[in-house]
């Protein structure tokens, strides 16, 4: 599929929109997804979809944030960005990453590898983690360890929060796509039929003329 092709922008379009609630950054989501739906159907249609609708809501940070929606919105992410400032980059250029390798690598978003992943590697910083009497040890150590299993569990969040879970395959662990079978002698001849090894003749066919009724000469 060439770059910026479909990459199940209606089905991950629809899902956020019906779930977004009072979120602005779902919402924001879901208006970009339709206009590049949008945009692919004025390309091909004949009755092209009105181009006010592509009216996009600005950014998080260029809103005014009056609701208190989007106050706990704004709120989240100004904690996230303080808390896990590296783990919240590094799972956006894997998501981007991920992203890619749809639909030619994988038919579909493995939300739960990610998730999974991150869950399993904060266990094991949490086992294992020997507090020490430096400041160091005590806190930047945790915290660095903290970057690193936010990673797989930005970028499964973010799945989510783009709308990859309706796509079929997302919740398995690794939705590889299936590889192309080689097709066949008999399935050219199913799809295109018999082939026909008359030549055509040189004269055009024409009926026989009716003989009508023969009489006695006599």
């Amino acid at each position: 599929m060439p770059a910026g092709s479909d990459r199940f922008d209606e089905v991950r379009r629809a899902w956020i929109a019906a779930h977004q609630g009072v979120s602005t950054i779902q919402r924001r989501r879901a208006e970009l997804l339709g206009r590049k739906v949008r945009a692919r159907q004025r390309a091909v249609a004949a009755a092209v979809p009105d181009p006010h609708d592509d009216t996009v809501i600005p950014p998080l940070w260029l809103r005014t944030t009056k609701s208190p929606a989007s106050q706990v919105e704004l709120l989240v992410v100004v904690l996230a960005a303080l808390l896990l400032p590296v783990g919240w980059l590094g799972g956006r250029l894997l998501n981007r990453a991920v992203t890619q390798l749809i639909p030619g690598t994988l038919r579909a978003y493995p939300i739960a590898t990610l998730l999974w992943s991150g869950a399993a590697l904060a266990l094991c910083i949490v086992a294992f983690y020997n507090p020490g009497r430096t400041l160091t040890q005590i806190v930047v150590t945790p915290w660095v360890c903290a970057q690193v299993a936010a990673v797989p569990f930005t970028t499964g969040i973010y799945g989510i929060a783009e709308g990859w879970i309706a796509v079929p395959g997302s919740d398995q662990w690794w939705p590889l796509t299936p590889p192309k079978r080689p097709m066949t002698a008999e399935d050219a001849t199913l799809m295109l039929g018999p082939y026909d090894t008359t030549e055509p003749g040189l004269l055009d066919a024409h009926p026989l003329p009716d003989p009508g009724e023969q009489s006695q000469p006599w």
